[in-house]
């Protein structure tokens, strides 16, 4: 069964209160402690609406869980990480750790803390965190308790060179949980009539440094992507990797489309893009990433690269999200780039775009609907 990850709910207490004993206990404490632990901590129905926590499970059973909650204007405070102990060492507290990171980037902090327990420091430490003092630990007498942290790189930066190639090898994912698949993709499609199960591009794989974006994709179904997507991701070593056409007119001001309810996005806001699909490879193997941005933009708008003065190419990391983004100036203003692009969207068969937001301020990008990383790239060239 695919492990999934959501928001966790207020009947959820029992469980990962049984889940917090359980993987606390993992560690060797004696029976007078545990029982002190366990009248003292557990997971409340006020704990699960005070922090934001996420539940892994499999089969509809929690197995492991987080909770997070902002500390102050640049840290997020991690305040809970657990996991079943007969579960050690599959890699699900190191994911639940990088959605918390993903949190962390979505609401624009730089800061992770937390204060480990004894014996999981060196869990952390593989994980770029540092310890920056400690305290003495009740659990484990002699024994000190690491308060730790790790600061984030920003999340935008320049691009000089992309080299993005295909690779044969399946996607694990899919290849493990076909079935699985098919059943979500079949229930997507009772809500959203227009689904097409076509076939996409995923990035397995990638490194970013000096400027170059190398990477990896692998070619998998759109049912299998969305179910990665709507079950929280639970690949961690999988992205989707997509191209968007950053507009920005005359006066400097940027255009974000609001997808309509005919999309799988349906209410989200980001700039015209979409997924890559096998029509983006080259003959020598490599994925044309800007020529699919182009694409998207002809679809989605009505533009053709004739019309616009390309700039930055920018790449923005959203967590399982990596957006490659083409910097487009136009010599128009915002509200006639904004007419022509609905008269576009209205007039085509697929009526993608429900509106088109005028970002002209950093205020203009705090609508909950802005996807994060429209957001920090917002942010990024609005400054």
């Amino acid at each position: 069964m695919p492990l999934k990850l959501r928001p966790a709910v207020v009947s959820d207490a029992p469980a990962l209160t049984e889940i917090l004993h359980r993987a606390k206990a993992s560690w060797g404490y004696p029976d007078h402690l545990m029982a002190e632990f366990r009248k003292h901590w557990q997971i409340s129905e006020a704990t699960i609406r005070s922090l934001t926590m996420t539940v892994a499970e499999r089969g509809g059973t929690p197995v492991a869980f987080s909770g997070v909650t902002r500390q102050d204007a640049t840290t997020l405070l991690i305040d809970f990480l657990f996991v079943q102990p007969e579960l050690h060492g599959q890699g699900i507290g190191a994911l639940l750790l990088t959605r918390a990171e993903d949190r962390a980037r979505q609401e624009g902090l730089t800061r992770l803390y937390l204060e480990s327990d004894a014996h999981a420091a060196p869990f952390y430490e593989r994980r770029g965190f540092r310890t920056i003092a400690t305290r003495p630990s009740e659990m484990s007498p002699g024994k000190d308790i690491p308060l730790m942290e790790r600061p984030l790189s920003p999340g935008v930066h320049k691009v000089s060179a992309l080299n993005i190639r295909i690779s044969k090898t399946p996607w694990s994912f899919e290849a493990a949980h076909e079935r699985e698949i098919l059943d979500h993709f079949e229930e997507a499609r009772k809500r959203i009539a227009l689904l097409w199960n076509g076939r996409t591009l995923k990035l397995t794989g990638y490194r970013f440094e000096d400027g170059v974006f190398n990477g990896t994709c692998t070619e998998c179904s759109f049912a299998a992507y969305l179910a990665w997507r709507d079950w929280g991701a639970p690949d961690s070593s999988a992205f989707n990797l997509f191209g968007s056409a950053i507009l920005r007119a005359a006066d400097g001001a940027l255009l974000y489309g609001v997808m309509s309810d005919r999309t799988a996005t349906g209410g989200m806001i980001y700039p015209p893009g979409g997924n890559l699909d096998p029509t983006d490879l080259q003959a020598d193997g490599k994925v044309d990433v800007v020529g699919a941005i182009y694409r998207e933009l002809e679809e989605e708008t009505g533009l053709t690269r004739d019309d616009v003065e390309a700039r930055d190419l920018l790449v923005a990391f959203d967590g399982p999200r990596i957006s490659v983004g083409l910097v487009m100036e136009l010599d128009r203003s915002a509200e006639d780039l904004r007419d022509a692009i609905m008269r576009h969207s209205t007039a085509s068969p697929e009526q993608e775009l429900a509106d088109v937001r005028i970002m002209r301020t950093r205020a203009d990008l705090e609508d909950p609907a802005v996807v994060p990383y429209a957001r920090a790239v917002g942010r990024y060239l609005l400054s």
